[in-house]
């Protein structure tokens, strides 16, 4: 009778594994990955969607969830941006290829500013700090499939979620990057 019991106990560890599942290994699947501040960062910018002109131009757009459902939007979330520009360089002095975004009511958000070219051994990049009422700051990178320096530099530890694909429509390139807080 003992084996019986461990044979049909056996058989119900799949559907355990399934059903199961707490939800927080859940919202930590698709809780979007922290990466370097990096040594750029200048609070204040200017809220605009248009943050940067000069260069090959790039559309991000995207939605802002809770990580606890991975579905539910935020809207008002601030959304902070920098990235060097046409030649590499930061603007320190002042708001060049820097500006701040919000998620409208259904958490939605979008940027049009440069692809900004790789620099020494860094890939392309963009930065991003992420700021909702009731969640935890986030600080984060966006690299683009494709690029050779991704394995060269600590964004070959980005989980794949923050490595986007680039479309091209009407000479624009343009890319999909959801945010999980």
């Amino acid at each position: 009778m003992k084996r019986y019991s461990f044979i049909g106990s056996m058989l119900l560890l799949p559907l355990l594994k399934v059903f199961g599942k707490s939800r927080s290994p859940l919202s930590e699947e698709c809780k979007t990955q922290a990466d370097q501040e990096g040594p750029y960062y200048k609070g204040g910018a200017p809220l605009r969607t248009i943050i940067e002109r000069e260069g090959e131009q790039l559309t991000i757009q995207g939605v802002i969830v809770k990580s606890s459902d991975c579905s539910t939007p935020i809207s008002g979330a601030v959304i902070d941006i920098w990235h060097c520009d046409s030649k590499g360089r930061y603007d320190n002095e002042g708001f060049k290829c820097r500006g701040v975004v919000k998620s409208d009511k259904n958490g939605k958000y979008s940027f049009t500013t440069i692809f900004p070219p790789s620099y020494g051994s860094r890939p392309r990049h963009i930065h991003i700090k992420v700021r909702a009422d009731g969640f935890s700051e986030l600080t984060s990178q966006i690299y683009f499939k494709g690029d050779k320096n991704l394995q060269n530099d600590f964004a070959r530890n980005a989980s794949t979620s923050r490595v986007i694909s680039l479309n091209k429509a009407e000479n624009i390139l343009k890319g999909q990057f959801d945010i999980y807080l």
